[in-house]
C-alpha cells in the first residue's frame, strides 16, 4: 500500500498559515475582550447610579454626602503615606461615609464587586492582589484634605456628593446660550469614574486608555484619552490611588 504523509515543506507551510491567521485574529480578539470588560464596567456604574437615585428618592431629593479614601485621608497625610488598611473604602469604622458604605446595602444591595472595574490600572488595595475598589467618587472632600467651598470649580465638578438638594438630574436647556452652556458644563461632572494614571503629559485610563464615568445626569459615558487629558491633566498629581 502507498503511504500518505506530510512532507516537511508542507508542514512548514501549514504552520506559517496558522501563524499568519493568529497574527491577524489576535488583535481583534484582544479588542473584543477589552470591549467586553468596558461593558461590564459600564454596567457596574449603572448599578451605582441606581443606588444614588434610590438614595435621592428616599432622602427627599438629597444626594449622599461622601467622604472617600480614594480622594483624601482623615490622617492629614497623602494617600501614599498610609497603609492599605487605613484606606479601605469598605471599612465602616474609618470610612462610614464612603460611597459603598453610604449606598450598601439599603440602596443597592451588598455586592462589593460592582466597585471593581475588570480592566482597572489603579485601585485598592495597592499592595498587590486583585483590586477590590477602582473608582474615584465625587466625594465632597478633596485630595488636599480640605472640603472646598460651595460653588467652586472643584466642588461642582469633582466633589458635589455633598448632601445637597438636587431638584433634577437631567439638564434643562432653554435656548439661552449662557444657561445652556452652564447646564452642559454641569453634565461634565461625574458621580463616579475610573481611576487614572499618568504617562508623560497625558492621563491614561483602563479602557483603550480612556475611562467610563457616571455623569451627573446618571448616564454612563465613555471618554477617550484626549478628552480625559483635557479634563483632568491640570488637576492631576501622581499621588497614589487618590485620582
Amino acid at each position: 500500500m502507498k503511504k500518505h504523509a506530510f512532507t516537511l515543506i508542507e508542514l512548514l507551510v501549514v504552520i506559517a498559515i496558522i501563524s499568519m491567521l493568529l497574527a491577524i485574529l489576535m488583535p481583534s480578539l484582544s479588542r473584543a475582550r477589552e470591549q467586553a470588560r468596558t461593558t461590564v464596567c459600564a454596567s457596574q456604574m449603572r448599578q451605582v447610579g441606581v443606588g444614588i437615585y434610590n438614595y435621592w428618592t428616599v432622602w427627599n431629593g438629597h444626594v449622599p454626602w461622601v467622604e472617600s479614601p480614594m480622594t483624601n485621608t482623615k490622617f492629614g497625610r497623602a494617600v501614599t503615606q498610609v497603609s492599605d488598611d487605613q484606606c479601605n473604602p469598605f471599612d465602616r469604622q474609618r470610612w462610614p461615609l464612603s460611597l459603598p458604605n453610604v449606598l450598601m446595602p439599603t440602596h443597592m444591595g451588598n455586592d462589593k464587586r460592582v466597585f471593581a472595574c475588570p480592566s482597572a490600572i489603579r485601585g485598592w488595595p495597592r499592595a498587590g492582589g486583585d483590586f477590590q475598589y477602582t473608582y474615584r467618587p465625587a466625594a465632597a472632600n478633596q485630595p488636599n484634605g480640605v472640603v472646598t467651598r460651595e460653588g467652586t470649580y472643584s466642588r461642582e465638578f469633582f466633589g458635589f456628593l455633598d448632601g445637597r438638594v438636587l431638584r433634577r438630574f437631567m439638564p434643562e436647556y432653554n435656548g439661552d446660550a449662557l444657561n445652556d452652556t452652564l447646564e452642559y458644563g454641569k453634565t461634565r461632572g461625574t458621580y463616579l469614574r475610573d481611576l487614572i494614571a499618568r504617562e508623560g503629559p497625558a492621563v491614561v485610563g483602563p479602557h483603550f486608555k480612556g475611562i467610563n464615568c457616571l455623569n451627573r445626569d446618571l448616564h454612563v459615558q465613555y471618554r477617550d484619552q484626549n478628552t480625559i487629558t483635557r479634563d483632568l491633566a491640570p488637576n492631576f498629581t501622581d499621588a497614589g490611588a487618590q485620582f
